[in-house]
């Protein structure tokens, strides 16, 4: 992957085979986000629901009851909003349908959508596959379970997309 910041956008080019993965695991996430949450399992609702907690008998109990209402409310509308950026993302115009110069082209309000979009990736994957915090850090390689392999390397593949971005940013 290589980036080009520009006043008003970046610029994303990736080579032929980030691509492939690239959109197979925003195809997945375009779903993921047009799921009702109510037909996902306990543990993702969960993870969208988000909890908030201090312990019982806090005097600020009222308060973290609000927050957490609160988180739930933000996370839920992001989505639908995700959806339409992913549709212009993969629509078939979309330079990141290229097969032999893909591209993608964000504002800068679209770039921070994008790593939380990763990041959304990686982690419903990780909900999804029963995945810990310290099994994504395992190395693919020496998984024998196919599918927890699998997740891995796309959740790998996606840390490396995260890094690669945050570093490009850092260097200016």
């Amino acid at each position: 992957m290589k980036i080009e910041r520009h006043p008003d956008a970046t610029l994303f080019r990736f080579e032929p085979g980030e691509r492939e993965i690239l959109v197979s695991s925003l195809l997945e996430l375009r779903k993921h986000y047009q799921t009702d949450l109510s037909q996902m399992s306990e543990a993702m609702q969960s993870h969208w629901r988000g909890v908030l907690t201090r312990g019982e008998g806090s005097e600020e109990e009222g308060e973290i009851a609000g927050a957490a209402e609160e988180l739930e409310a933000e996370r839920l509308s992001w989505r639908p909003e995700r959806v339409t950026l992913l549709n212009q993302w993969l629509a078939p115009e979309s330079p990141l349908q290229n097969a032999s110069q893909p591209s993608l082209r964000l504002s800068r309000g679209e770039v921070d959508e994008f790593l939380a979009m990763l990041n959304d990736r990686r982690l419903t994957l990780a909900v999804a596959q029963g995945i810990t915090d310290e099994q994504m850090e395992w190395n693919p390689l020496t998984v024998k379970a196919r599918d927890l392999q699998r997740a891995l390397w796309e959740i790998h593949f996606l840390a490396y997309l995260q890094e690669g971005c945050v570093s490009a940013f850092l260097e200016e």
